[in-house]
């Protein structure tokens, strides 16, 4: 190998961000995935930038108007009274931390009502601590 390739090499296999490409970007990952099953996990001054970069990747091409349309609509979807109440019986349990006013943690409630209608593979789920 040439020098030239193996710095090259060296930068995309340390690299925070994902380089161009469909193959650059699945070897980027696939760095990514191996490192956050360290047991120290991925360092915390990576994080959001490692984040961010799955999200636009992933997020990519999504219709964010019909997105909104569908999800923060005032009708109601067959699972919505079920979410509701789980979601509003969770917030009560573990405290709405920094959503001091009612309208707030109405928004709240929304937001995540509305993510569990656009995403039904994860649909709603508390994090365990």
């Amino acid at each position: 190998r040439n020098g030239h390739s193996e710095l090259a090499e060296s930068k995309m296999l340390f690299s925070v961000s994902p380089p161009g490409g469909r193959k650059g970007y699945q070897q980027w990952l696939v760095a990514i995935k191996a490192l956050t099953r360290h047991p120290l996990g991925l360092p915390s001054q990576w994080r959001k930038k490692v984040w961010l970069s799955l999200a636009e990747r992933e997020l990519e091409g999504v219709d964010w108007p019909g997105v909104v349309r569908f999800s923060f609509n005032d009708h109601i979807n067959p699972d919505d009274e079920n979410l509701g109440i789980q979601i509003v019986k969770d917030l009560n349990r573990t405290g709405y931390s920094g959503f001091d006013r009612e309208e707030d943690r109405m928004s709240l409630k929304r937001v995540l009502l509305a993510y569990a209608r656009w995403n039904k593979a994860v649909g709603y789920c508390q994090r365990s601590e």
